[in-house]
């Protein structure tokens, strides 16, 4: 029996252990930096394969989560983040999204190392561009709209600030940005959608709460999907776009779309003099008093909501589901539930208010047409949409008991807008311009917080049309963060990794490659080997000699002129 079979069986006695390619690359990271280019020809047939560029495993909420130490002091990429941080790090550092646009584009168009680089530079620039380029094409084709916007995000926050850049889950509702960096200085509401369909938007009701908030500036970075072919053939381009949302042109920016102004209807109280207005603001209760809105049923329904999620996301754990659809149910139903106003976003009516007495689990089930289409979101198995479907529904029925419980309420809503005398949008625009211009930010930032769209917490939504516009406003200033409103493209599609695979080769980076071929090779030998409960002498053999090739090829680079 080999020494390595016995080594083998000793390791896995003391811990299961499992190996991957990522996990091999690191017997080779210590010597990198005495890495001297290889001069001896090598006439092995070389076959180089996407297969052979690291992968990193996708998982949204890892990439872009950030953790607190046990022992304390700043925060620090969990581990997963930190693996793909390693290689996006290297592109473009220190540049915005435009600036590693350009750098990408240009390793696309030509891969190969740039003269002057030591063989260390050549292997850094080569293997980072081809994971950024590897792991964005595994994003894009391998999953549907929501994971892959999901991933999309948290993949641009670890991309834009390898240190700090951190997603936002949509669960936490603190902000409109999907994504902040540089200690959470600079916010990000990032959208992906398919060619033809993009649009910005969400919530009103939080999109003034960050200006007039944290974040005065809300960056919107907007990219589109322009791929044919299907699964994991598709390839094309992806389109970015990008407009900042401030509080000095936040107005305007609405007002491109006609629909969008009733958003902004403000009571008649803010036609009273500016003067008087300010005093009533330095008053402090007398205002809010007077523009306090009832909610809709006067019934707090967060608890009832915030219940519901929780006896969804505990049935699903104790029925098996995987930690991440967990957090995608979860983002997915803070997609259609407000939780903290207990109301659906699309039309505001209240959630798990229904007609008559539940007699039963029955009577009471969750929205069957809302119940699909939130589903459909997440990526399931049949087994799984069907034991989540039977898990929402009693949960749904433990939400509609607690509800009645807290009553229906009455028509005291309805009587404070008549009472409020809300005014024509066009002539709350005005009024609100009047206001920004002349009155205090706390009086333009009360303004705001009356609005229709604000009380009722509506949606807004711009689509490229109104976005075309946007050199028509007013105000010009910091509204586009890249100068102009079309940010850059990036090509995309396995085919096109492969075509700079074999443009970026050289007989340094053949070297590198072949020793990443036996990673692979020694990977899955020593999988098998250990699945098979250490009996095939074969597939130790075979791991033995990938082994001996990695250690002979390592010493090559790290010293050309050694003798095999």
């Amino acid at each position: 029996m080999s020494d390595l079979r016995e080594l083998l069986k000793e390791e896995y006695r003391k811990k299961g252990m499992t190996i991957t390619p990522q996990s091999l690359m690191e017997m080779i990271e210590e010597v990198m930096d005495g890495w001297s280019l290889i001069t001896e020809e090598d006439t092995t047939p070389q076959t180089l394969t996407i297969d052979l560029i690291p992968i990193q495993p996708i998982s949204e909420i890892g990439w872009g989560s950030l953790v607190t130490p046990d022992k304390g002091g700043p925060d620090v990429r969990t581990p997963a983040g930190q693996s793909l941080a390693q290689y996006l790090s290297n592109i473009a550092p220190g540049e915005d999204i435009q600036g590693k646009i350009v750098a990408l584009n240009e390793y696309f168009a030509n891969p190969l190392p740039e003269e002057g680089e030591t063989p260390a530079q050549q292997l850094k620039n080569t293997i980072s561009n081809l994971v950024f380029y590897k792991t964005l094409t595994n994003i894009i084709t391998n999953f549907n709209a929501s994971a892959a916007g999901f991933a999309f995000e948290s993949f641009l926050a670890v991309l834009l600030d390898a240190e700090s850049g951190k997603q936002i889950p949509a669960s936490e509702g603190s902000t409109i940005a999907d994504i902040v960096l540089f200690q959470g200085g600079r916010p990000i509401s990032l959208k992906l959608y398919r060619e033809g369909q993009l649009k910005v938007g969400g919530s009103y009701k939080q999109l003034v709460e960050d200006l007039t908030g944290k974040y005065p500036v809300m960056e919107y970075i907007v990219v589109t999907k322009d791929l044919k072919g299907s699964g994991l053939k598709q390839q094309g381009k992806l389109n970015f776009y990008g407009f900042n949302f401030t509080r000095e042109n936040f107005l305007e920016v609405l007002a491109l779309k006609p629909k969008e102004v009733a958003l902004l209807s403000i009571p008649d109280v803010f036609w009273s003099p500016i003067p008087d207005l300010e005093k009533m603001i330095a008053e402090g209760a007398q205002l809010k008093d007077l523009l306090r809105i009832p909610g809709r049923t006067e019934v707090n329904l967060k608890p009832v909501a915030d219940g519901f999620m929780q006896d969804v996301k505990t049935a699903m754990a104790s029925a098996g589901f995987e930690d991440e659809i967990i957090q995608q149910f979860e983002t997915e139903f803070s997609n259609v539930i407000d939780v903290d106003t207990g109301l659906y976003k699309d039309n505001n009516k209240p959630f798990s208010l229904i007609s008559g007495v539940p007699k039963t689990a029955a009577d009471a089930r969750f929205p069957k047409r809302r119940g699909q289409a939130l589903r459909n979101q997440i990526t399931l198995t049949p087994e799984q949409n069907d034991a989540l479907l039977q898990i929402m529904n009693a949960a749904h029925y433990g939400a509609v008991k607690k509800r009645r419980k807290l009553g229906k309420g009455g028509s005291a809503r309805k009587e404070k807008f008549k009472e409020l005398n809300y005014r024509a949008p066009r002539k709350s625009l005005k009024r609100l311009l009047e206001i920004q211009q002349q009155g205090s930010p706390e009086l333009f930032a009360a303004a705001l917080k009356s609005t229709d769209g604000y009380v009722r917490n509506r949606q807004f939504e711009l689509a490229k049309g109104d976005l075309g516009k946007l050199k028509s406003i007013s105000n010009q200033e910091n509204l586009f963060p890249y100068d102009k409103f079309e940010v850059g493209t990036i090509e995309v599609g396995a085919a096109k990794i492969q075509d700079m695979l074999d443009r970026s080769v050289n007989d340094f980076n053949k070297s590198i490659f072949s020793i990443f071929s036996d990673l692979k090779d020694l990977s899955t030998n020593f999988n098998a080997y250990v699945a098979g409960g250490l009996k095939d002498d074969a597939l130790a053999e075979e791991a033995q000699g990938d082994a001996e090739n990695i250690a002979t090829g390592t010493e090559k680079i790290r010293d050309p002129d050694s003798k095999e």
